[in-house]
């Protein structure tokens, strides 16, 4: 049977006359749970990385469109010493240029990224360049409408003043 944290959380003793001192008994039960829930933390923790490196290897093969022979069923013969090492290095090289074409293709989406980077950073730059020409001269036309809105008013004024000049004379007159 497996102890998980709540089987140490709940655990109650019985109570007898020459039993062991409580408050030692439940100090050290503290302790070990203290000490299952890190490695219990520390367990979850590399399931995760063991998750994204199996997540990644699996990337890295799809990219590289490398076959994986299937394993035989059949146990495999007892290896000797030559044929271990031959393993090892053959382990090694394969290990060797699965970091090669990781290191490649970690290089490849660098340059990519770096490229998108710039071509944002220039199309801004043009949306910014074409914003400003149009604030100005949004700016002049503006100002052109205010110099005609100012003359406009003043030629009211002045016939106004007129008609006004013309009434007065003809109230004169009558």
């Amino acid at each position: 049977m497996a102890i998980t944290l709540d089987d140490i959380v709940n655990k109650e003793f019985k109570v007898v006359k020459n039993g062991y001192d409580h408050q030692e008994v439940e100090a050290f039960l503290d302790e070990i749970l203290a000490e299952m829930e890190a490695r219990e933390a520390q367990t979850e923790q590399l399931k995760q990385q063991v998750a994204n490196l199996t997540s990644e290897l699996e990337e890295a093969r799809s990219k590289t469109q490398v076959v994986v022979p299937p394993v035989p069923a059949a146990p495999a013969p007892v290896k000797s010493a030559a044929d271990e090492r031959y393993s090892a290095e053959s382990f090694e090289l394969v290990l060797t240029k699965a970091k090669s074409a990781y290191e490649e293709i970690v290089a490849a989406a660098d340059t990519r990224a770096a490229e998108i980077v710039e071509k944002a950073n220039q199309d801004a730059a043009a949306i910014r360049v074409g914003t400003q020409t149009q604030i100005a001269e949004l700016t002049e036309k503006l100002s052109a409408l205010r110099k005609q809105t100012g003359d406009f008013y003043a030629n009211v004024k002045k016939l106004m003043d007129e008609q006004s000049a013309s009434m007065e004379k003809v109230k004169k007159l009558l």
